[in-house]
Parts: C-alpha cells; sequence; structure tokens
C-alpha cells in the first residue's frame, strides 16, 4: 500500500487499487446501500461503515458514475446555483441505479442515505471541521485537492483536540476520505485546480447515545501545537470558516 492509502483511508486507499477491479454500477451502488442499511440496523459499527467504504470506493467505475451522474450536466446546475461568494457547494442528488435494472423488489434505503455532488473553488476549502455522531465519505470525481485529516483526541468547550492522520497534498480523481466519531473526525479540503467536484454520501444519528452535530468548524491557521502532530484548535463560526478558508 502506497503512502497516500495509508494516510487517506487507513485501510483501502492505494495508488495499486487499481488492481482491485472496478465492479458493475449496478452492483456498486446496491453495494453502497448495503452499507447504509448495515449500519443503520446496528450489524456494523461506523468504523467498519468506513472500512465498508473504503474497500467500495476502490472498485468504483468511475467513468461510468460519472456518466450516469450526467455529470456534464451536473455541473453545470451546481455552477448556476453557486453564489458567487460561496468557497463550496453541495447539491443533493438522488442516486438510482441505471433505469434498465431497477427492481420493484429492490430494498430502498435513501431516507438513511444522504447523496449530494460538492463543488469547491480552486483556492478554497471544505474547511476544516468535526462531526458528531455522524458518518460520511467522499469520493473525488474530478481536480485535484489537498486532503488533510485529524483525529479528536478531545472535545473541549471551546476547542479540540486533534491529531493529525492525513496530509496527502495532491488527491485526484478516485480518490476519497471518510470520516466517523472513531477515526479521521475533521476533515480538511482544499481545492487545487479548477474542476474541484466530490461525491459526498453520509448518515445521520447512528448512534443512539450520542449528540447529533453538525459541522464544528475550527481554527487550524491559528491552532496551537502541543507535541508532535497534535494541535488545540479553536472552535469557530461558519461565517468565520469561510472567511479563513
Amino acid at each position: 500500500m502506497s503512502a497516500l492509502g495509508y494516510a487517506f483511508a487507513r485501510a483501502a486507499y492505494c495508488t495499486d487499487t487499481a488492481n482491485v477491479g472496478s465492479i458493475a454500477l449496478t452492483d456498486w451502488i446496491g453495494q453502497l446501500e448495503s452499507n447504509a442499511r448495515l449500519l443503520r440496523q446496528g450489524r456494523a459499527s461506523p468504523l467498519q461503515w468506513q472500512q465498508l467504504m473504503d474497500r467500495l470506493y476502490a472498485t468504483t467505475p468511475l467513468a461510468e458514475f460519472k456518466d450516469h451522474l450526467n455529470f456534464d450536466q451536473l455541473r453545470s446546475s451546481i455552477l448556476d446555483k453557486m453564489p458567487i461568494d460561496r468557497p463550496e457547494f453541495f447539491q443533493s442528488i438522488r442516486l438510482d441505479p441505471p433505469v434498465a435494472t431497477i427492481s420493484t423488489v429492490r430494498p430502498a434505503p435513501r431516507q438513511t442515505l444522504i447523496t449530494k455532488v460538492a463543488h469547491v473553488r480552486k483556492g478554497h476549502s471544505v474547511p476544516p471541521h468535526g462531526h458528531s455522531n455522524m458518518v460520511s465519505a467522499f469520493l473525488c470525481l474530478s481536480g485535484q485537492f489537498e486532503v488533510r485529516l485529524f483525529d479528536r483526541l478531545d472535545d473541549r468547550d471551546n476547542e479540540l483536540v486533534v491529531r493529525s492522520s492525513v496530509h496527502q497534498r495532491a488527491a485526484g480523481a478516485g480518490t476519497w476520505s471518510s470520516i466517523s466519531d472513531y477515526r479521521d473526525n475533521v476533515h480538511w479540503l482544499t481545492a487545487k485546480t479548477d474542476d474541484c467536484y466530490l461525491f459526498s454520501c453520509k448518515m445521520l444519528s447512528v448512534e443512539p447515545d450520542l449528540p447529533l452535530i453538525g459541522r464544528i468548524n475550527i481554527d487550524l491557521k491559528r491552532c496551537r501545537n502541543v507535541g508532535g502532530d497534535t494541535y488545540v484548535a479553536a472552535k469557530i463560526t461558519a461565517e468565520q470558516a469561510r472567511s479563513l478558508y
């Protein structure tokens, strides 16, 4: 496994994943939904879901997937809707398998799985932030990102203590990352090119005893290094995050 592979997904993100081989898009979408059901039903933990997503994203038939999304049309739609002052924009999508393969008895877990495609402007970021009681996985559709991931060590009233787990300066199409409360909880993705688009899937309230919190934005530009790759970063507002990143 390459350094990129170990860093970005810790289990199956590697430059030699081409050897794994892609799978049929129908099977890929079916497995995406199956992973969601396993987590929602408590048959897989959030960490196990990440491992399942690592394996699935390693087999993504990327060209076929982008065709299925009508990627060029979707990209134009996102650009039309994206406010000029927004560094990032997420558009919800409905992800069905190819029409010819739809079955009337096919399970429909989409109520538990939120799917979107996002654009990030060059030089801007999905700002560094953590979450509580949710999981998500990003797949790069086009462009090149700088990806930084952090494990959350402590959640204090006004700050997070985090430890760097990934720093990949050139993550391109077909690469991915995922987050949970247990691995790589904080992510920070910076667009290095004009054509940076991501596919995102996420699930909320995956554990009954944890509070659901969306983005916990933090200031990693003015954080304190407390030794090694560990940092104490102040929590900031969404507006502050947009201004900084």
